[in-house]
């Protein structure tokens, strides 16, 4: 076991925030998985306590994926800057977008296209368990995400009998797209988010959403700012009672919350599915 310093960090908001569908809660800590290693992870005082079987784990891939190594500070003054994405920070305070592997990131959000999250997590477990391969720690046992090769062979009728549903044919043609080398979806971090972007509507089953979540979560293209239901309900704060285009929110959200509007996004999301949250428990 080790410590991470972590500093002005919520570990709970992080991980509850819908950018990740692979860490469970037991006990006093979580279980989940960086890259193909599975780890525990509690937040004690200030900092991250880790434990993992893999010597691959050491604390700087942990404050990478975590993003503790970015200047948080700075990123959320540049982007609070009108009354709702200040509750939604004060709120939230800590929340910080994970640098996620680009493979399991885009083959999480295929599945996770006009789903819930509940129905996502089980669907990505049964893919983990057929095809993934498995891990334990201390007593969590659990499957590594299963690389492109492996779905790339799996039969479209096999996919849709975990639960995919029409998701299947897309998530094994980008498969495929990415085993063959066609997206070279690690590359797609150091070119620039409306190239990258581009890049990821080319397969199959990915559309705007689901485009601008990978670039944001897997490829940390931070201006990437992902619109669902939830964000078109935050974004009629600045819209009040004019027309809503998803184009127009986009190139809104870029101009008012600048190059890390991707945080706000994130920030947004998650305060209004909080916010919903508690008013029906009311």
């Amino acid at each position: 076991m080790f410590e991470v310093p972590a500093a002005d960090f919520s570990l709970q908001a992080t991980l509850t925030s819908g950018q990740t569908f692979r860490w469970t809660f037991h006990g006093e800590w979580w279980y989940g998985f960086l890259g193909s290693s599975v780890v525990k992870v509690r937040q004690d005082d200030g900092c991250l306590k880790v434990e993992a079987a893999d010597a691959a784990v050491t604390p700087e891939r942990v404050r990478r994926y975590f993003a503790l190594d970015v200047d948080y500070p700075a990123i959320l003054s540049s982007i609070d800057v009108d009354m709702q994405v200040h509750h939604a920070i004060v709120q939230h305070r800590g929340l910080r977008i994970l640098r996620q592997d680009g493979w399991e990131t885009l083959a999480s959000f295929i599945c996770a296209s006009f789903n819930n999250i509940k129905r996502i997590e089980g669907m990505i477990d049964h893919l983990c368990q057929a095809y993934g391969r498995p891990v334990a720690l201390n007593g969590f046992r659990g499957f590594s995400f299963p690389a492109p090769e492996s779905i790339a062979e799996v039969s479209e009728r096999r996919l849709r009998s975990l639960g995919l549903g029409y998701r299947a044919p897309y998530l094994r043609q980008t498969a495929r797209t990415v085993a063959d080398g066609a997206l070279p979806i690690e590359q797609l971090r150091r070119i620039d988010y409306e190239a990258a972007k581009r890049a990821l509507l080319g397969c199959e089953g990915v559309g705007d959403k689901v485009a601008d979540c990978v670039a944001l979560f897997g490829c940390e293209h931070y201006e990437a700012f992902p619109i669902d239901v939830w964000m078109e309900r935050a974004m009629r704060y600045y819209f009040r009672h004019r027309t809503i285009t998803r184009a127009r929110l986009h190139d809104y959200a870029r101009r008012h919350f600048g190059p890390y509007a991707g945080y706000a996004q994130q920030y947004l999301y998650h305060y209004v599915r909080q916010l919903r949250s508690v008013r029906g428990r009311a």
